[in-house]
């Protein structure tokens, strides 16, 4: 049985995207890079919102000369063997390998395809977390705070969620960015 996963590079005010839906701040070190792959060794499956999946297809085939680090390299790999599945009511059915559409997010199948999986999932793109959060399908918050400060924008957790957490693990990473995972608590 695996876990549901939801973690961001996140502004230290806790924005995904700031106001004018930037991004750029939030481009990690290779150190870091490195960290993250490690952590998406035992994920099989991310679930993505269109913005995200727009964002991240980039992976699917990217140009070589691209590549300034061997963790660029590792993550195309990583990301490559993983299954996705794009949450859109927009989109055409995707032409990727190993990626499958879902018109809405159905929580009940999402669960169900947590539950059934041998490894963890990943959900990613604040939007669509926030439904999975609220419905408290969450097993791990991972909080990648870059040392940026947006001022505004799209928060990366829905306003008015409260719930118990428990640090896992931190770090410190070059380049000032800190990496905090989180276990949600269910009591």
């Amino acid at each position: 049985m695996g876990r549901l996963r939801y973690g961001m590079m996140v502004s230290l005010d806790g924005y995904a995207r700031d106001a004018s839906g930037s991004f750029a701040w939030a481009m990690p070190s290779d150190e870091l890079h490195g960290w993250v792959n490690d952590r998406e060794r035992d994920v099989r499956t991310v679930v993505y919102g269109r913005g995200l999946w727009e964002t991240m297809r980039y992976w699917q085939d990217p140009p070589v000369e691209d590549f300034t680090a061997p963790e660029h390299h590792e993550f195309a790999a990583l990301w490559q063997e993983m299954d996705k599945v794009i949450v859109s009511s927009t989109l055409d059915p995707p032409t990727e390998p190993r990626t499958t559409l879902w018109p809405a997010l159905d929580l009940d199948r999402l669960a169900t395809l947590v539950r059934e999986s041998p490894t963890d999932v990943s959900i990613g793109g604040p939007t669509l977390a926030a439904a999975a959060l609220e419905a408290g399908l969450v097993d791990e918050i991972t909080a990648y705070v870059m040392p940026h400060i947006a001022g505004g924008g799209l928060p990366w957790l829905p306003p008015g969620l409260t719930t118990g957490l428990e640090l896992r693990e931190s770090r410190s990473f070059d380049g000032g960015a800190v990496a905090m995972i989180h276990d949600v608590r269910r009591d």
